[in-house]
């Protein structure tokens, strides 16, 4: 069957879709590849850690969610799918994806610590999208049918866990599946090997200075209350140099390094149209790469959700 949230099933083309329930039909499938791929060995476990690190800290600086939440993004998805890449960290995209990544993840490790490992997000899976076996059909599906589903699977409070996550506005992202799973997100100066393919096309300085940006130096955003934005730097932007350097990827993580060990600021020579300043920026971390590392306290239910069937 085509499991379709009810109010995004539609008789025909001049009815409009509703689309509250993406949460559902794009995120569990979102993270359902993030699984899949780990199992299957399309990416080896570590890479597909280091992905969801990616993910996990992109989201953890996102100050659109202090104004419009999880839900409102799914709401919004016909005017998001075409939005800009500028000024995406505070008006927020189709975070519906990623971030239910790290909810469903978070389902899946509830699922599997009520049950003491009997049952899983499989569980679930089985319930809402396996038998009957049929023809094809369309099966529409809404909030309640969710709720119900999961808590076929184990009792739970799962009509607040999915109100709390759809509405809340942080701070930060939601970690509780991560941290349950027996990880941590942290951060350290040396980039993973998903850090190094995603920076293939530019410079992702988002986790120190709060600064994205072509190799070019044309700047594609920044992220609202940290340093860069802070200073007044915004998207459209261009970045020409770096204490006084030609701007290059490897001058400003040079700059960024060496900022460790002085007390200097780090001067960034940035065009806006016509006119060129300097922005003097007081941040001396040097820079930040996410990573997950286990928390030994915890059982690795991570490496659970990995292994293939």
């Amino acid at each position: 069957p085509d499991r379709r949230g009810d109010d995004l099933a539609t008789p025909d083309y001049e009815q409009p879709m509703q689309d509250d329930l993406l949460w559902v039909y794009e995120g569990l499938t979102n993270y359902l590849g993030f699984v899949l791929t780990a199992r299957s060995g399309l990416l080896t476990n570590d890479q597909d850690r280091d992905d969801l690190a990616l993910t996990a800290a992109r989201l953890d600086h996102l100050p659109g969610r202090t104004w419009r939440n999880l839900q409102d993004t799914a709401d919004a998805a016909p005017q998001l799918y075409f939005a800009p890449q500028a000024w995406y960290s505070w008006r927020r995209g189709t975070d519906f994806y990623d971030e239910d990544t790290l909810n469903w993840l978070w389902v899946d490790v509830i699922i599997r610590q009520q049950s003491k490992g009997a049952k899983s997000i499989d569980d679930f899976c089985h319930l809402f999208h396996g038998a009957p076996s049929t023809g094809p059909v369309l099966k529409t599906y809404t909030f309640d049918d969710v709720v119900n589903t999961l808590n076929q699977v184990v009792a739970y409070d799962w009509r607040g866990f999915w109100n709390e996550r759809l509405t809340n506005h942080g701070p930060g992202a939601p970690l509780g599946g991560i941290e349950g799973s027996g990880w941590k997100l942290v951060y350290d100066e040396t980039p993973s090997e998903m850090e190094k393919n995603a920076e293939s096309k530019g410079t992702d300085a988002s986790n120190s200075i709060g600064l994205e940006l072509h190799d070019d130096g044309r700047i594609v955003d920044t992220i609202e209350g940290m340093p860069a934005a802070v200073a007044g730097i915004g998207p459209g932007m261009k970045l020409i140099a770096v204490n006084g350097r030609r701007y290059s990827p490897e001058v400003l993580k040079d700059a960024l390094k060496a900022g460790k060990h002085s007390t200097e600021p780090l001067e960034l020579l940035v065009e806006n149209t016509e006119y060129f300043k300097t922005y003097k920026l007081d941040y001396h971390d040097g820079e930040r790469y996410p990573h997950l590392v286990r928390d030994e306290s915890k059982p690795d239910l991570l490496s659970e959700i990995y292994k293939a069937k």
